[in-house]
């Protein structure tokens, strides 16, 4: 059985899965909210083209709530998911892994915190230890393939995954939306594997096309209000997901 925080409606009666609500405590999301608002008014540079409110909003979220032992980011570009990570996560270790950092890239403003451990090796090559992935999540923003991604995390042990642009959209990375959306016939095999699947909803409206979730709120918040921002660039969905997997197996 899955957990989800909507229906999957999947045509496989071997299938079965449990509709929960892990966002349902208003109280607690507007708390924090409130906290990152106050965060991200000092965020270290404005990430055009990366990384933005809505999107940083879930990711920090999801890392308050999962808190691993290390947190391993596969696509960090300029570093602003690791800012978020960096102040959410005081104590977690961080591994930073990005192929484009061997190119010699001149940033504007960049974040790369002293802490961190940092790799141009793609995330399949790394050689992780079990002791270090058992108690590992590991954060996709590097618009792969999400079956081979899911796979990797499996083979390394690696429970817990946040996937960022697990997009309704066409683009050019399969997304588990994609999948959804297709109806794909590897879906029961994928969710086979799979505990928990939670898919961020939208902050406010309107909702963006497939998406199966109401927003959190009606308006926007008084404290996102005051960040001052382009709401229509900022709270862009992106759809930010949650999903745990089982002990390891391999995706045949």
């Amino acid at each position: 059985m899955v957990k989800a925080n909507f229906s999957l409606n999947l045509n496989d009666e071997s299938f079965t899965w449990q509709v929960v609500d892990p966002f349902s405590d208003r109280a607690a999301m507007e708390q924090h909210l409130n906290d990152f608002c106050q965060l991200y008014a000092q965020r270290p540079f404005d990430n055009t083209g990366g990384i933005l409110f809505g999107s940083a909003f879930a990711y920090y979220y999801f890392l308050k709530k999962i808190h691993p032992k290390t947190l391993i980011e596969s696509g960090i570009w300029r570093g602003f998911s690791t800012w978020i990570a960096d102040s959410a996560l005081p104590n977690t270790n961080l591994m930073c892994l990005d192929p484009v950092l061997m190119m010699p890239l001149q940033f504007e403003a960049e974040y790369r915190p002293a802490r961190a451990g940092y790799s141009t090796q793609d995330f399949s090559c790394m050689n992780f230890y079990s002791e270090l992935t058992e108690q590992a999540c590991v954060f996709f923003d590097d618009h792969q393939n999400v079956m081979p991604r899911l796979e990797q995390a499996m083979n390394y042990g690696i429970k817990d995954v946040i996937l960022d642009d697990n997009q309704y959209e066409p683009t050019y990375h399969e997304s588990i939306t994609h999948l959804i959306k297709q109806n794909h016939p590897v879906l029961p095999l994928l969710f086979s594997h799979i505990e928990d699947y939670y898919l961020f909803p939208p902050l406010v409206p309107p909702v963006a096309e497939g998406c199966p979730l109401q927003p959190i709120w009606d308006t926007v918040p008084e404290c996102l209000q005051a960040l001052h921002l382009n709401l229509d660039d900022e709270l862009r969905y992106t759809w930010m997901t949650y999903l745990r997997l089982k002990p390891k197996t391999l995706l045949d």
